[in-house]
Formats: structure tokens, C-alpha cells, sequence
């Protein structure tokens, strides 16, 4: 084997070797944006502004009636933020 050929070898395993790093990080990078946008956040839900989150709201975002009602510490029919938080503590 030549010099040439020992540079060209090096170089490609370098290349390689980048080329798997940077789909990793952006297999990393996928994965992050996935879980953020599974958890909505608290502006998605309330849609009205108001700052709190109505059942109907909830609802049509895809929350369960069931974890609504759950997570409605004080039963007042509306999630505070507070509530709402514990919704994205115990979905991750």
C-alpha cells in the first residue's frame, strides 16, 4: 500500500466517522423535539387566554376526562397552572 492510498483510506474513515456523529446528534436532536411537541404546553391548552385550562379546552387538545378530573386538585372545573404541571411531571 502507498502513501496515496493510506492518506485516502485515513480520510475516508474520517469522513465516516463524522457522518455517523452528525446523524446521531440529529437522531438526538429528533427524538428532544418529539417529546416536547407530545407534551403540549400550557399556551396550546389555553386557548382562551384566560389562564386556566376548561375541561373543553382539555378535551379538545386530546386530554382524558379522566386525567382532567385528576389532575383538578380543588375541583373547580379549571386546571391552574399549578395543576397543569403535575400533567407534564407525570408524562415524562
Amino acid at each position: 500500500m502507498n502513501y496515496s492510498s493510506t492518506l485516502q483510506n485515513k480520510a475516508a474513515q474520517s469522513i465516516a466517522l463524522v457522518s455517523m456523529l452528525l446523524i446521531g446528534a440529529t437522531g438526538i436532536v429528533q427524538a428532544d423535539s418529539i417529546t416536547k411537541e407530545d407534551t403540549p404546553s400550557w399556551v396550546a391548552y389555553d386557548t382562551n387566554h384566560d389562564s386556566f385550562v376548561s375541561l373543553e379546552e382539555a378535551t379538545t387538545k386530546q386530554m382524558p376526562t379522566q386525567v382532567f378530573k385528576e389532575l383538578d386538585a380543588n375541583h373547580d372545573g379549571k386546571l391552574s397552572k399549578d395543576e397543569f404541571a403535575k400533567e407534564s411531571r407525570q408524562t415524562k
